[in-house]
């Protein structure tokens, strides 16, 4: 499993230590968490959007799923990520915005134009 450590910031150069300790519990899975996102893509935006393996967020104000949309065809298969929707570990709430969602539109035409489907 992958965990990003989303608010850290390092030097530009030289020596650094990292020391943290992270307790909780992760209630949604991210079995859960990515057929949500695929879910909600592939209903909501387009049906050629669906929804890979999350990797674990750690952010100043909790812990997420953090699950990359993908565009794929049947024709070519998985033609590349789209975007990503992060998932709260606790709820199972899609942390979505116009922004992200508008990134996600923009990035799935610019894929799709250039894959000639």
């Amino acid at each position: 499993m992958t965990i990003l450590l989303e608010t850290v910031t390092l030097p530009k150069s030289g020596a650094f230590q990292i020391d943290f300790s992270v307790a909780g519990e992760i209630v949604v899975s991210a079995d859960d968490a990515r057929r949500s996102v695929g879910v909600y893509v592939g209903t909501m935006l387009a049906d050629l959007l669906h929804a890979e393996a999350p990797i674990l967020v750690l952010k100043d104000h909790g812990i997420f799923w953090r699950v990359p949309v993908i565009l794929s065809t049947a024709s070519l298969g998985r033609v590349g990520a789209v975007g990503a929707i992060d998932v709260d570990t606790q709820t199972g709430e899609l942390l979505l915005d116009e922004r992200n969602l508008h990134e996600i539109d923009q990035n799935a035409e610019r894929l799709a134009a250039g894959a000639a489907l």
